[in-house]
């Protein structure tokens, strides 16, 4: 019986010390900061087929997507340099025939350091200053948020063309 204390005041402090350390600083599942690029035709958010989009100049395999239907990406971007370049390739079906389009698409942008939480730990931000494409298959770009942090939130929509069949 003169145990009984004992043994609940040291399940007390267990638990207190079990609580605290317990963290509610928690990551979002995308652990690093990557512009979600969402996908339009004539204003409306849409999947886009044939599509191929690969890096310019990364290291290592850089294909995002091959010949694929997407509604939107993650575009990684290099924290060494100030500017990422995508090819971006569609395979459009005109006159009965398959046709390829060919367009580049550019960002630039200071990496920035930042200390998230010890949990996730550091991160870089992306503060994008410019997006510059090609018209040939994407009608406009639109920046929706310069700076990219690792929300799940669009940070750009690419209008592309909608070509008659």
């Amino acid at each position: 019986m003169k145990r009984l204390p004992v043994i609940v005041l040291f399940t007390l402090l267990a638990l207190g010390w079990a609580l605290v350390s317990c963290g509610d600083d928690s990551c979002y599942d995308n652990g690093s900061s990557l512009p979600l690029a969402a996908f339009y035709m004539d204003d409306n958010q849409t999947t886009v087929t044939g599509l191929t989009i690969k890096g310019i100049g990364n290291p290592g395999d850089s294909l995002l997507l091959d010949n694929s239907s997407a509604k939107e990406i993650y575009l990684p971007l290099r924290a060494t340099v100030s500017s990422t370049s995508y090819a971006v390739t569609r395979q459009i079906t005109i006159g009965g025939g398959i046709a390829t389009v060919y367009d580049t698409l550019t960002f630039e942008y200071e990496p920035v350091a930042y200390f998230h939480s010890k949990e996730c730990g550091a991160m870089f931000n992306f503060d994008i200053s410019h997006v510059g494409y090609t018209h040939n298959g994407i009608d406009s770009v639109v920046l929706v948020t310069p700076l990219v942090t690792n929300s799940h939130t669009p940070a750009l929509r690419i209008y592309f063309t909608d070509f008659p069949s």
